[in-house]
C-alpha cells in the first residue's frame, strides 16, 4: 500500500471519530434556559390518620354507613373567684352576679357573711357545674319561730326571728327568707335575714335579723322561711373552741349591759374573736342584739375580759345571752 493511500484512510477515521464525538456531546447539551434538577430528598412517611367517614346525605335521608348524628356536649358553666372590696356584702354579690343568696352562702361556708374581710376570695357559683367542681355539704334543717318587726324613727322595721340548731353537731351559714305582707295579705317586701354570728352550736339558738328600709305600710305581718343552713363536720378546724362566763348582768327597759371572760381551749391560738349580745324579751323572743369583735391575737389558755351594752328594740330587756366564736 502506497504512502498515499494510508495517509488518506488516517485521514477518513479521524473524521469520522470527530464526528461522533460531537454527536455524543450534542447529545449531553440541555436548551438555553432548562432548569437544572436537584438532587431528590429521601420519601417522607406521613402519620396514620382515620380514613374520612362519608357524611349523610340529610336532604334525602340516605345514611349509607348507619351513622347516628350526636350534640356536642353544651359547655360546662364554671365558678370563678370574687375578691372581697370595701363596702361588700353577700346580698349585694349575689345579685350583681344575679344568683340566689342560699346559692352563695352554700358555696362559701367557711366565709362568715356578717364579717367579710377584705381580700378575702369567694366562689361565685355559676351554675350546676360548679358542684361537681367544689363538693358542697348537704343543707339541712333548723326550726324557726315566729318573726317579730319592731318600727324604726325613720318609717322602716326590724324583723328578729329565733333560728333554733336542733342536731348534735355544730351549724353555720343559716340565713331565712322574712316575707312582709299587707293586712289584705298582698306581699309588700322580702329579704333575706342572716345571723350575727356564722356559728350556731348544737342546742342552741341565735337570732336572724333584717332592716327593711322606710317606707312600711302599717299593720304589716311577717313569715320566715329557712333558706340555708349548712352543718360543721367535726373534723373541721376553720373555727377555735373558746368557753364564755358571764361575770355581771344589768338591764333596764330599753338597754343592758353585760360583763365576762373568753378563755381559749383550742391548741392553736384566736387571731380573730366575735361575741353577741342577745337581749331577749319577757317572752324569751329576740328584741336586740349588740356584736363585739376583737383581732388581738389570743393565745391557747389565756383569757380576755369584755364589756358589751346591747339596746332593744322595742319590749323591755328579761334577759341577755352571750355567744361567740373565734378563728385561727
Amino acid at each position: 500500500m502506497s504512502a498515499e493511500t494510508i495517509r488518506l484512510k488516517f485521514w477518513l477515521n479521524s473524521t469520522i471519530l470527530a464526528i461522533l464525538i460531537l454527536s455524543v456531546s450534542a447529545c449531553k447539551v440541555k436548551p438555553t434556559g432548562e432548569a437544572t434538577p436537584q438532587p431528590s430528598s429521601p420519601p417522607l412517611t406521613p402519620y396514620h390518620t382515620p380514613t374520612p367517614t362519608q357524611t349523610p346525605n340529610t336532604d334525602t335521608g340516605e345514611n349509607p354507613i348507619g351513622l347516628v348524628p350526636t350534640q356536642p356536649p353544651a359547655p360546662t358553666a364554671t365558678p370563678f373567684l370574687y375578691t372581697i372590696r370595701a363596702g361588700d356584702t353577700f346580698l349585694a354579690i349575689a345579685q350583681r352576679y344575679n344568683i340566689p343568696l342560699d346559692k352563695l352562702l352554700a358555696a362559701n361556708p367557711q366565709v362568715d357573711p356578717n364579717f367579710l374581710i377584705i381580700g378575702t376570695d369567694v366562689i361565685i357559683p355559676t351554675g350546676e357545674g360548679s358542684q361537681t367542681a367544689f363538693p358542697l355539704p348537704t343543707p339541712i334543717s333548723v326550726e324557726l319561730g315566729q318573726p317579730h318587726c319592731y318600727p324604726t324613727a325613720d318609717g322602716g322595721l326590724w324583723c328578729l326571728v329565733m333560728a333554733q340548731n336542733p342536731h348534735s353537731q355544730d351549724v353555720e351559714n343559716i340565713s331565712a327568707s322574712i316575707t312582709l305582707y299587707d293586712p289584705a295579705g298582698e306581699q309588700v317586701g322580702q329579704q333575706i335575714a342572716l345571723t350575727p354570728l356564722n356559728v350556731v352550736p348544737a342546742g342552741e339558738a341565735i337570732p336572724l335579723a333584717v332592716l327593711f328600709p322606710e317606707p312600711v305600710p302599717e299593720k304589716t305581718s311577717a313569715q320566715a322561711e329557712l333558706v340555708a343552713a349548712l352543718p360543721i363536720e367535726p373534723a373541721s378546724e376553720r373555727y377555735v373552741e373558746i368557753t364564755i362566763e358571764i361575770e355581771k348582768t344589768e338591764f333596764a327597759n330599753s338597754f343592758g349591759e353585760v360583763d365576762g371572760r373568753v378563755r381559749v381551749d383550742d391548741a392553736r391560738p384566736a387571731n380573730r374573736l366575735w361575741l353577741a349580745a342577745i337581749a331577749l324579751g319577757a317572752d324569751g323572743q329576740p328584741i336586740g342584739f349588740r356584736k363585739w369583735e376583737s383581732n388581738n391575737r389570743v393565745a391557747p389558755g389565756e383569757t380576755f375580759t369584755f364589756h358589751i351594752t346591747v339596746y332593744s328594740l322595742g319590749p323591755p330587756i328579761a334577759e341577755i345571752r352571750v355567744s361567740g366564736e373565734a378563728r385561727p
